[in-house]
């Protein structure tokens, strides 16, 4: 039955008649194999909508129906003909109004019949077909794109360019006119929070209160105080702001800002408005700060960080006027807690640690800084998790590929991958769509040439250590696969290099065969031209990550998942990017100086920020721990006391020898016990209004009683022993052991006295005298006068 949707155009349709096609077997239902069938495009069904294909084998004359898209997969993109049709993207029906000409070739995996292998004659270093780069058309200006008022701002009063200044000026810019500063645009996201959690959770902030609201500087100094966390060891908050140990507090951070404030405003870490008030109301009427979320294009695990980001990356590349030569990398961000990253429907993203994917120049005065920063979200990633157009299956990496490099297309770069990213498709992609030139590690399956090096290293053509190199080249493509046997095998994919063969253009430590062990000194080694360029490039972006890595920021917000971790990361890739600028622009104005090593800069930027704007502090800090301990007793406490009540109380040895004031004891209930008691109690008040302070028995082991009446003026004391004591009660006070965290013993019971029984009731003068009880009226009895006498 003919299709009852739009009809694609007849002329367009026919326009195609007489493409050359190579078909692979697998097109075929029940067929496997990669072998291509060469054939044409023989006419146009009408009513079907399909092309049919027509092969050039004499034994078969059937005519097989082909839709659009697998016309335009297996196109012969090497025909001296190809030029004559137009192959879109899409097909193109009648009434469309815009036409996409271009060329809609898909690309795929090559099949190894088309690979020929290259052999070397004696005496000569090159072989096959020379394969031409693509011409280097890019700025050749200076590294870094600043003015000269720029440059004067980044001075000090004596002229000399700062840290701290290049710093903020690599730092993003928000806003449609990028007017907005890092600190003064995450300041109005974290005031929103903030109001956003007293509005809908009912918290409330122990800093900012009344007019008090989170200021630019605050943030400033908020990330000010992440540095100096990380240059001391990564110490909690409580840690930091210790005022008796000196090994713990952070003294510029204390006098920087209060404690609460800095709770305050890491509980508030946010980088996007991403929610609607509650209710019917206007953000106008809850919020102060005009609502920013992310466009809604964007992918869903980018929605809370992903205006930051790409802020960061435009800053990163506008300040710089890229060299010829860039690496691609992957790394990760350790660490995974609740967030869309890791939450969701099946199948489930990383769960280890966010994959962060990054561009950096590899060669100039700024090798290592970085250009480019995305972070992978998992299987599902909207943005990459799509059909390439220009690919047959799925490929994601050429997808994350086409927004990675979309600011160096068609300027002539030269980009360096590994084995993550590479293969047929993509290095075809790279010269023939996107104009640049490639070359990495690639993994065996993913090039028509790996199943021939396979072949080739079991025949051991080329075995380990030897240095011998296998090189295939496409038929006519621009393709060469090497095999290199170094330390292990080096497999290597280039769209740009021709099979020349180096000698001794490398220096590698051989490896003894029959000890296994590696000699001491260098050796000059023959190597693939392909290879050379792949060991002198790719080792410097890790060499950029290693810097980046000593000093990773880290935050304690676990409960916003992973945008507080990646905007630290980001923050800490400025500290490179910053510094690879400023060493550049210091030398270039200040000759006859040294600068300043990167830990010192950061030291410079650590005080430049923490001393931000008017102080935070109400009054003042207090003086930072002493810097010598009393080391004779384990119970002695510096700094400021400690409260009775604090559940965070001093260790104090059960064998040390106490002197001075003694400290108050540790609750003899630990603290979940505590709490059980508390509840116990609330429920039985509510049942029993009137119980109050009612003295209640104690389980104890033994007949013996556990603990002597608390009670000063027990008549225990008033017996005539040669030591005054009080008695020993198993009757504590309910409400008062619950008040004091300890069972609080008070004496009401019988005791003997002159061989006489009388009663003994510690508990009711105790809270008669505290005035928890009311005073009994005048009594006869016996008992009661000899209570009177014995309790007063």
């Amino acid at each position: 039955m003919a299709p009852r949707s739009a009809r694609i155009s007849l002329e367009r349709a026919k326009s195609l008649v007489g493409l050359s096609m190579k078909v692979p077997d697998y097109w075929w239902d029940g067929c496997k194999g990669y072998r291509l069938n060469d054939g044409v495009i023989d006419s146009y069904d009408i009513v079907e909508q399909k092309w049919n294909l027509l092969l050039n084998s004499r034994d078969d004359n059937d005519r097989y129906l082909m839709n659009y898209t697998a016309v335009s997969t297996y196109a012969d993109s090497d025909s001296s003909t190809i030029d004559e049709y137009q192959l879109p993207f899409a097909a193109i029906y009648d009434g469309d109004d815009i036409i996409d000409a271009n060329n809609g070739v898909r690309y795929f995996r090559t099949p190894p019949t088309e690979w020929t292998k290259i052999e070397l004659e004696a005496g000569l270093n090159e072989g096959g077909r020379t394969i031409d780069p693509i011409e280097w058309t890019g700025e050749k200006e200076e590294p870094v794109n600043i003015t000269d008022e720029e440059i004067e701002s980044l001075k000090d009063s004596d002229g000399e360019i700062r840290y701290e200044k290049v710093f903020e000026w690599c730092l993003p810019r928000f806003g449609d006119d990028k007017d907005q500063s890092l600190f003064t645009w995450q300041a109005a996201r974290m005031r929103n929070y903030m109001r956003k959690k007293e509005v809908e959770d009912g918290w409330k902030p122990k800093y900012y209160q009344g007019d008090d609201t989170i200021q630019p500087d605050h943030v400033a100094r908020l990330y000010g105080s992440l540095l100096a966390k990380m240059l001391t060891g990564s110490r909690s908050i409580n840690q930091m702001f210790c005022t008796r140990e000196i090994f713990n507090a952070v003294p510029p951070i204390q006098e920087s800002m209060p404690k609460n404030a800095l709770e305050d405003m890491t509980s508030c870490l946010h980088y996007s408005d991403d929610w609607d008030p509650m209710g019917d109301a206007d953000w106008d009427e809850v919020y102060d700060d005009p609502k920013v979320v992310a466009p809604p294009h964007t992918a869903r695990h980018r929605v809370k960080h992903g205006i930051l980001e790409d802020c960061y990356i435009q800053r990163w590349q506008y300040c710089v006027n890229p060299s010829r030569w860039t690496t691609t990398d992957e790394s990760r961000i350790a660490g995974w807690y609740h967030s869309c990253m890791t939450i969701g429907p099946d199948p489930k993203p990383i769960r280890t640690g966010a994959t962060l994917h990054t561009v950096c120049i590899t060669q100039g005065p700024l090798s290592s800084y970085k250009l480019y920063a995305r972070v992978y979200g998992g299987k599902d990633d909207q943005d990459m998790n799509v059909h390439n157009r220009h690919t047959v299956k799925k490929a994601k990496m050429v997808s994350l590929y086409d927004f990675m490099l979309e600011s160096f297309k068609h300027k002539g770069h030269c980009v360096v991958m590994d084995s993550a990213y590479m293969s047929d498709a993509m290095a075809q992609i790279g010269r023939n769509h996107w104009g640049i030139n490639m070359v990495g590690t690639c993994q065996s399956d993913r090039t028509g040439a790996g199943k021939l090096g396979k072949a080739g290293v079991k025949a051991k053509e080329v075995v380990i250590g030897s240095h011998e190199s296998l090189m295939y080249q496409h038929n006519t493509k621009a393709l060469l696969y090497t095999v290199w046997g170094d330390n292990n095998f080096v497999k290597t994919l280039s769209n740009f290099h021709s099979p020349v063969v180096l000698r001794g253009g490398m220096k590698r430590k051989k490896r003894n065969r029959s000890t296994k062990r590696r000699d001491r000194e260098f050796t000059d080694v023959d190597c693939p031209i392909q290879q050379k360029d792949y060991c002198e490039t790719y080792h410097l972006i890790d060499k950029g990550n290693g810097a980046e890595a000593k000093y990773d920021l880290s935050t304690e917000s676990h409960l916003h998942g992973w945008s507080p971790k990646l905007a630290a990361r980001y923050f800490n890739m400025n500290i490179n990017n910053a510094y690879k600028i400023h060493c550049y622009l210091f030398k270039k104005h200040h000759p006859t100086k040294v600068v300043m090593p990167l830990k010192e800069c950061i030291h410079n930027l650590i005080h430049s920020l923490l001393q931000r704007g008017d102080t935070m502090r109400k009054r003042g800090g207090g003086a930072p721990p002493k810097a010598t301990k009393d080391i004779t007793t384990s119970s002695s406490v510096d700094g400021r006391k400690v409260r009775s009540d604090s559940v965070r109380q001093p260790f104090t040895s059960p064998t040390a020898t106490v002197t001075g004031t003694p400290q108050t004891p540790v609750s003899g209930l630990d603290r979940r016990t505590l709490q059980y008691r508390q509840v116990a109690f609330k429920r039985r008040k509510e049942s029993q209004p009137g119980r109050s302070h009612i003295s209640i028995p104690v389980v104890v082991k033994g007949n013996r009683a556990t603990s002597y009446c608390n009670y000063h003026n027990c008549p225990g004391k008033n017996t005539g022993a040669k030591r005054k004591k009080p008695y020993k009660s198993k009757y504590a006070c309910e409400e008062c052991s619950l008040e004091k965290g300890d069972d609080f013993w008070l004496c009401n019971s019988t005791k003997k006295l002159n061989g006489n029984l009388v009663v003994v009731d510690c508990h009711r003068a105790y809270h008669v005298q505290k005035k928890l009880y009311t005073a009994p009226s005048p009594v006869s009895t016996a008992e009661s006068s000899i209570i009177s006498e014995l309790t007063e």
